[in-house]
């Protein structure tokens, strides 16, 4: 049976890209086992971006024993985008879902977007499925408040945004890709992701999103990997400002900047003073970082546990990246220097 997968093109190809999260992707695969299409109809392609935990040893002894064709790459750590961009490349599907190495999908889960693929077969249409928390995930005080993607914003919406290129649960159609445009190449979290979808969307692509292609995302989180996560994402927001009109990211990502222009930084303004009074530089320091990280063994520090002070407090972060990120440049630029590639790309 296995060697009859091998010899038949597949529906969807399925790339998970991984770094370091072995255990995890053991229980992601396994899901995968469990769907109502036929094995011959996927393949999946684990693309390892340099582990060094088991991960390698791991899938190859799964090889032999999964129902469908399942494949295994490795290569130094190149950072997302490399290795996105790489199993893109060698998929054998005429559709390419992008599945992170968390997500533990629905039993119907590539029934959903091989159907909706069906409905929109214009290859510029990409499907989005849900991706919910996973039930399973401890229940400390900040994995309950702690929500990284927000679907609910997109209820009862059938088009989105190209700025919500999520590639967590996106499928999209190959061919589109390899002639529009792929992931930008950057070590950590550098929103290659939302970059590439804005610039997918000059070439005509559109969204759909199918909220009945559910998965769960189990990620383990602590205060002080959230915020480490949001400090690398601000050190590398010109990779976003530096392609994307600034008045789109920053309304976006709530940075309120001159930057924004005008009637963006009016929209942000009260918001702002609100925000900047209650997670500023000192509160996150001395109040809300300390009290915050007692909420799972005090009942008074967890009072002030809740969604909107762990995402103050998150994103306060954010901001301190990005500020980061211009003082550099502007330390370089004074000295006839510029950082990376920072020149603004010239809109088309």
């Amino acid at each position: 049976m296995k060697e009859k997968h091998q010899q038949m093109v597949p529906v969807i190809s399925v790339v998970i890209a991984t770094f370091n999260r072995c255990d995890v992707l053991k229980v992601t695969l396994d899901r995968l086992m469990l769907q109502t299409v036929s094995p011959s109809e996927f393949e999946v392609l684990v693309v390892d971006d340099g582990s060094g935990d088991g991960t390698e040893e791991m899938v190859k002894s799964m090889i032999a024993t999964a129902p469908y064709e399942l494949r295994y790459y490795w290569h130094e750590n190149r950072g997302p985008g490399f290795t996105e961009n790489r199993g893109i490349r060698e998929a054998g599907g005429h559709l390419v879902l992008l599945l992170a190495d968390d997500i533990r999908v629905a039993a119907d889960h590539l029934e959903q977007h091989i159907k909706t693929h069906e409905e929109y077969r214009g290859e510029n249409y990409a499907v989005m499925g849900k991706v919910a928390q996973s039930p399973e995930l401890p229940q400390t005080v900040m994995q309950k408040n702690w929500d990284p993607f927000r679907y609910e914003r997109f209820e009862g919406k059938k088009l989105l945004d190209n700025i919500y290129f999520y590639a967590c649960n996106i499928s999209v159609k190959k061919n589109f890709l390899l002639r529009n445009g792929m992931f930008r190449e950057r070590k950590g979290a550098a929103h290659e992701d939302v970059e590439l979808g804005y610039r997918l969307g000059r070439k005509g692509f559109k969204i759909v999103y199918n909220e009945k292609a559910l998965a769960w995302h189990y990620h383990e989180v602590t205060l002080s990997s959230a915020c480490r996560r949001a400090y690398e994402l601000g050190r590398n927001m010109d990779m976003l400002s530096d392609s994307i009109p600034r008045f789109h990211v920053f309304s976006v990502y709530k940075l309120f900047t001159v930057k924004a222009g005008l009637k963006a930084m009016l929209k942000m303004l009260p918001h702002e003073i609100m925000r900047r009074s209650v997670f500023n530089a000192w509160s996150v320091k001395y109040f809300w970082l300390p009290v915050l990280g007692r909420a799972d063994n005090s009942r008074v520090a967890a009072l002030f546990a809740g969604r909107v002070t762990y995402r103050g407090t998150v994103y306060h972060h954010v901001r301190k990246g990005y500020e980061e990120l211009k003082k550099q440049n502007q330390k370089q630029l004074s000295g006839g220097k510029k950082l990376g590639k920072c020149h603004r790309t010239k809109q088309q």
